[in-house]
């Protein structure tokens, strides 16, 4: 098997299904993860394995449960379709010290992959991380055992239920009047418990993409993209719905629809939902706000006027977890519909989120769209964008040509502040910016941004693009 071909993401290790990664890299990586948490001293007693719909899932969580036995493991559950999220708090209550979720969750149906979650919740330590991507690579291909498990067939309902239950008794002024909410899992695993927690939120349900389906109905399970966002909102005018809500594969991203049919960025969610938390004195942690590199600005300018510190990380989760868990930051979130807030858990949770949204609105009384439109006319209107050019490059090059076009389309303004917290990042006038960083799970360099909206935003997006392409490609 060419090792170099499968893909260390932000979260997990992905691949191409039978082509690199297969039921014996699942196991390679689980066995090598294992030794890795046992040399640090925190050898699992209890392993979480489970899958999603993807082809070929099944046949690899079976050797991943298989390879955490020999590793060691003294008991193995093996629950098929258990949602990240769900998975997270089965380690918050105990049932597991570390859990395997075989799942490429946002990639196409073409790729599988397998996460790793431990206790109480949180992805691996980033020298853990390390160690085991060492032992993959030393490591030659592993022949599965045969699989020894039976799967929990009833534990994904059981422990669904069970936090659903937790969320809404903590949340008790979410469940309110009736209202048509348009759900869609998008073929993943976590439309159906979606759709269970609006019911009981009160909510009329259209479910769409409820059933688990390996090709994901021709969709990329990814609400961070237009197309997988489309039908949704489609639907929402249509039937004159409150809201939309768009998963991922394995349910632990999430974006909303308003009654009009327009997309909140993660950040303005954020934000809505910051806001709601200080205007009820929810609890009484008022800790810093983490967030992601290429997070927008209104859930920024939102925390700090709570008088809350705000901490950027790397892109991707595992690196705002360990602030949750250290008590470090009380609410985290990034740019791909990613939320969590500590006093629910320290991982991403969609499921919180919508309860806190139905929260909101309740307590309001507005719609969304009125809500929205207000955090824009408190905190200003920024158009966020995102693209992905097929160039090279270090940290100089992005540099020098991020200097250069914000000079030639005229933002430069006073000599922008950079940081480097993730690539390369332009601070600039009125709340803009630009960020610049290589992709660390496929080639090419990622543009991330905000720009103040107006009538030619999306022009002035375009040219920003346009002009770093050329300052990019030789």
């Amino acid at each position: 098997m060419d090792l170099t071909s499968v893909s260390s993401s932000a979260d997990g290790w992905r691949g191409v299904i039978d082509e690199t990664f297969t039921p014996s890299y699942a196991a390679l990586v689980t066995h090598s993860v294992m030794r890795a948490l046992a040399a640090d001293h925190r050898t699992p007693r209890t392993v979480l394995v489970t899958h999603d719909g993807r082809r070929g899932g099944q046949q690899c969580a079976q050797a991943a449960a298989a390879a955490a036995a020999d590793a060691g493991a003294e008991r193995i559950r093996l629950v098929p379709h258990l949602p990240t999220p769900i998975a997270s708090a089965a380690l918050r209550h105990g049932r597991a010290d570390v859990a395997f979720l075989v799942t490429a969750s946002h990639n196409p149906g073409s790729h599988n992959g397998i996460k790793v979650k431990v206790a109480p919740g949180r992805s691996l330590p980033a020298a853990v991380e390390h160690h085991a991507e060492q032992l993959i690579g030393q490591a030659g291909a592993i022949a599965p055992s045969p699989a020894a498990e039976q799967p929990d067939l009833d534990a994904a309902t059981r422990w669904t239920d069970e936090h659903l239950t937790n969320i809404l008794n903590r949340l008790p002024a979410a469940a309110g009047p009736a209202a048509t909410v348009v759900v869609d899992g998008v073929g993943g695993i976590a439309g159906r418990p979606m759709a269970r927690l609006c019911e009981q939120l009160g909510w009329q349900i259209t479910l769409l993409g409820g059933t688990p389906d390996p090709h994901f109905g021709g969709l990329v399970p990814d609400p961070t993209l237009a197309a997988t966002r489309r039908r949704t909102e489609h639907t929402v005018r249509k039937e004159s719905a409150g809201l939309g809500i768009v998963l991922d594969g394995d349910g632990d991203r999430i974006f909303v629809i308003d009654e009009r049919g327009r997309t909140l960025q993660p950040h303005e969610l954020l934000a809505l939902l910051l806001q709601a938390r200080w205007s009820l004195r929810r609890g009484d942690r008022h800790g810093d706000l983490a967030v992601t590199a290429a997070t927008g600005m209104a859930v920024r300018t939102v925390a700090r006027r709570q008088g809350r510190g705000v901490r950027e990380t790397q892109i991707g989760f595992k690196y705002l977890s360990p602030l949750l868990a250290a008590g470090h930051a009380d609410v985290a979130g990034g740019s791909v519909g990613d939320l969590a807030f500590a006093d629910h858990g320290i991982d991403r949770d969609p499921f919180t989120a919508v309860a806190l949204l139905a929260e909101l609105l309740n307590t309001t009384g507005r719609p969304l769209g009125d809500l929205l439109d207000a955090l824009g006319d408190d905190v200003g209107r920024h158009r966020w964008f995102e693209a992905r050019l097929p160039a090279t490059g270090g940290a100089d090059l992005l540099r020098t040509a991020g200097t250069a076009t914000l000079a030639r389309v005229g933002l430069a303004g006073t000599d922008p502040t950079i940081t480097e917290t993730d690539g390369v990042k332009f601070w600039l006038d009125d709340g803009q910016w630009l960020l610049l960083r290589r992709s660390t799970t496929e080639a090419g360099v990622r543009i991330y941004g905000e720009l103040q909206s107006g009538p030619d935003s999306a022009r002035r997006v375009d040219q920003l693009l346009h002009t770093i392409r050329q300052a990019l490609t030789p």
